[in-house]
């Protein structure tokens, strides 16, 4: 991988997935763990991190009118200035990386981020982050859409179950044209510049699952 083209995009990883808050994702602190050894490793390689961090002003609701007939406050996320919203300290940002406040489940909607990515002549984006069925896809469609490699960490996303986790990954897996899914070990291999295996997407919807196959496909990733 040719780490001067290459960014580490970190979506959504605040407190309030933690267990015992409103969203919480299953086997969050490993997916926090291994995204913060990706982190690491993509500093000291000098790749960007970029932090996707969901943020949305009391104005901004506007947008989410059919949302906001059922929401009780239990319930309301990304508030802009809560501690939920907050970045966890685990994979904190550091002078250096930056943050994309965003108020859609996509990454590159309504903010900068393209621009940024263009400005750094990114082409290859590692992703990592929260909810895999969500914002996750969200912002790798819309990547993927825009011409850039996506490589998914598996084991650092997550989702607030094994199976929503897993079809999501199947569903970006099947239309990660040029790109693929890595393992940890093997994305920490890729921002050291040595030479990387994974699955690798070689043709549209190559997964045709069913619940009978689903996890059998999603072990060999």
């Amino acid at each position: 991988m040719n780490l001067a083209a290459t960014a580490l995009l970190v979506i959504d990883l605040q407190n309030e997935y933690r267990p015992g808050a409103a969203w919480p994702v299953i086997g969050y602190d490993a997916v926090l763990a291994n995204t913060a050894t990706l982190i690491e490793a993509a500093r000291a390689a000098g790749v960007p991190v970029i932090h996707a961090q969901a943020w949305v002003k009391p104005e901004e609701r506007d947008g989410y009118a059919r949302q906001e007939e059922i929401l009780t406050e239990e319930f309301r996320s990304a508030v802009a200035g809560s501690e939920g919203a907050a970045i966890c300290p685990e994979v904190a940002a550091l002078p250096g990386d930056i943050i994309i406040q965003k108020h859609w489940p996509s990454a590159f909607r309504r903010t900068d981020l393209s621009k940024r990515l263009a400005d750094f002549k990114v082409e290859n984006l590692i992703v990592t982050g929260v909810l895999t069925d969500s914002c996750v896809t969200e912002s790798v469609f819309d990547a993927v859409y825009q011409g850039f490699r996506v490589w998914l960490v598996k084991d650092a996303c997550g989702s607030m179950s094994e199976a929503m986790h897993r079809t999501g990954m199947l569903d970006m897996a099947n239309r990660l044209y040029g790109g693929g899914i890595l393992r940890l070990p093997e994305a920490q291999k890729a921002l050291a510049g040595q030479p990387f295996d994974g699955w690798r997407c070689t043709r549209p919807v190559e997964f045709v699952y069913t619940l009978e196959t689903l996890d059998r496909i999603y072990e060999a990733l």
